[in-house]
């Protein structure tokens, strides 16, 4: 057995420091969290959608207005029954409609954001808007993946119509319907999942709410 040489005089023992661990998310932080990550992120998506699909249909009908002046500048017979076509459409009617439609999609957007910090504050989530833009940058990422995993099955599900079939219309309605649930319920499971982990790895050092009955833990490891 070894044995030890005694402390030098004057020596004092330290005292031992004990490491506090943070507490658990309350449970009206966690029902906050779902809440603001589930409606949050679903006002998001669907507002990025409708801006992204208006500002694209935009550059398609911008550039069909390019085809049709340069078809028209061409006096060619060949393009006598295309300008002819074109003649019968308004595309200067796509623009007030499309430009409405970017401008909901960037309210709604807007709209989620403060919907989401707000319910936070309200639930005593602590630094409820580093939470939302955190949660919304996670929350998209994922959807990437996500997106591109619902994409395939859709793509192997459309791939086995048959085109030929009196019946293809309805199944392909129903194909997208089903695409479209599933995406609206996986936004908000995202959302509800990366809220709730920023809400985490956010929380603070001791509870705050006097109401929820957590007391700070102590750690003698």
């Amino acid at each position: 057995m070894t044995d030890f040489p005694p402390p030098a005089p004057g020596y004092i023992a330290q005292p031992y420091a004990s490491r506090a661990v943070r507490p658990p998310l309350t449970a009206r932080a966690k029902r906050g969290a779902a809440i603001a990550g589930a409606v949050g992120f679903l006002l998001l998506g669907l507002g990025y959608a409708m801006a992204s699909l208006a500002v694209g249909l935009t550059l398609i009908v911008a550039f069909f207005a390019l085809i049709v002046r340069a078809a028209s500048g061409s006096g060619t017979r060949e393009n006598a029954g295309f300008e002819q076509f074109v003649s019968g459409l308004d595309i200067t009617a796509w623009v007030a409609p499309l430009v409405a439609i970017v401008i909901v999609g960037i309210v709604l957007m807007v709209v989620a954001i403060v919907v989401s910090g707000r319910v936070l504050a309200a639930h005593r989530v602590r630094r409820p808007w580093a939470v939302t833009w955190a949660g919304a940058g996670i929350a998209v990422v994922a959807s990437w993946i996500v997106y591109g995993i619902l994409g395939t099955f859709l793509n192997l599900a459309l791939s086995g119509f048959r085109w030929d079939s009196p019946s293809w219309g309805s199944g392909l309605v129903v194909a997208l319907i089903v695409s479209a649930v599933v995406g609206l319920a996986s936004n908000a499971v995202l959302g509800w999942l990366s809220w709730w982990w920023m809400a985490h790895a956010m929380r603070p050092a001791t509870a705050t709410d006097p109401s929820s009955g957590f007391v700070p833990i102590v750690s003698r490891a």
